[in-house]
């Protein structure tokens, strides 16, 4: 009954990391960490071509504050690599039975390969590496309440290129807690007196 009480200085309601809801006959649990894959398209200032990658995003919360942590290598081809990029962020997810959005933003790490051509009209690799800062929107559809497909707008300024781009992805969640039996404490909306 004490998660339904209010915090006197915020009025928000006491955080209840056990917090589920009800969604079609099933539990999920409120506060879930989910998991995007899928491939990128992106422009870069740096190279002529159009690069492709592939990436993972692990996002996370912390309290009802949510992360991302994540992995990408790009090239201009998919699975070739020229850059790696490491990354972290903090953002903002709303979640319902039908769609996730959410927006994250942080520094990256990255190593990547340049073909530089010299005097004698070869080119020798140039490596770098580097920190920079990157920021996404992500929207996904959900074909159940934890597995769906959807797409991210990114985009990446470092001391090396700006980079802009989407990638498209599917949606893990990791919401799924049963099916609705009996009463759950768990629950707001059954707490209610």
């Amino acid at each position: 009954m004490f998660a339904q009480e209010k915090n006197i200085a915020t009025g928000k309601l006491h955080y209840d990391r056990k917090e589920e809801i009800l969604f079609d006959g099933k539990r999920y649990k409120k506060y879930n960490h989910y998991l995007n894959i899928g491939p990128s398209f992106f422009n870069s200032s740096l190279r002529k071509v159009s690069q492709q990658g592939i990436g993972i995003d692990y996002h996370f919360n912390i309290k009802r504050e949510y992360f991302q942590a994540g992995i990408a290598i790009s090239g201009n081809k998919l699975f070739e690599n020229n850059q790696t990029q490491l990354r972290l962020g903090y953002g903002y997810r709303k979640e319902t039975g039908k769609y996730n959005l959410a927006f994250f933003g942080g520094p990256t790490l990255f190593t990547g390969v340049y073909g530089v051509q010299d005097t004698s009209g070869l080119y020798r690799p140039e490596f770098y590496q580097g920190i920079g800062a990157y920021l996404s929107a992500q929207l996904a559809t959900k074909l159940v309440y934890d597995i769906g497909f959807g797409a991210e707008l990114f985009s990446e300024i470092n001391y090396k290129q700006g980079v802009i781009g989407i990638k498209l992805f599917v949606f893990f969640s990791g919401a799924y807690r049963g099916l609705k039996k009996n009463f759950n404490p768990h629950v707001r909306s059954e707490n209610k007196k």
